[in-house]
């Protein structure tokens, strides 16, 4: 049956009441945040062009042409000193052949590829024993990472002829 008595309203909870006010003040704060950003940024806009707009005004055209002339060859001395520590110095592996080349081995060949850090040598050594000593000297030292024989003949004189990949250490050319 349909109750006729009115019923009286249902009163909100406190804490309902408490956080609503809560959202609501939270929002007025985020709007009023957003507002004031963006305000500050149109200042600090208007602000930067009247500053550009003022050192604009300082100095003769040829100082200008002159100051941006100085911007432009900084930018390309900052380019050359990358380049310059990107180069590979070749002519340390000649140091380094010199120094590690048996006295009786002659080299006829070269072919250096600092890229990949390889080197490739063809020579002759007057026997088979004093090429044995060569590649001894190459493989005990730390800046040749491996060794390989890509060619060896003994000819009727007895003389070793010879070809020899290196990988070296890429910090020899450095």
């Amino acid at each position: 049956m349909v109750g006729i008595i009115p019923k009286p309203p249902k009163k909100t909870a406190k804490w309902q009441i408490i956080i609503l006010y809560a959202v609501l003040g939270l929002l007025v704060v985020v709007v009023l945040g957003y507002g004031s950003l963006f305000y500050f940024e149109n200042k600090g806009s208007k602000e930067m062009a009247d500053l550009e707009e003022r050192a604009s005004k300082f100095g003769t055209p040829e100082e200008k042409n002159l100051e941006e002339q100085v911007l432009s060859d900084k930018v390309k001395l900052n380019d050359f000193a990358g380049l310059l520590e990107s180069h590979n110095k070749n002519s340390k592996f000649f140091a380094f052949l010199e120094e590690n080349s048996h006295p009786k081995v002659w080299f006829t060949d070269l072919k250096l590829d600092s890229s990949k850090a390889e080197a490739v040598l063809a020579g002759e050594a007057p026997n088979f024993k004093i090429f044995g000593q060569q590649m001894l000297i190459f493989e005990n030292n730390e800046l040749v990472e491996s060794t390989a024989i890509s060619k060896l003949t003994i000819n009727d004189e007895g003389k070793a002829e010879f070809a020899v990949s290196l990988m070296l250490n890429p910090g020899i050319f450095k």
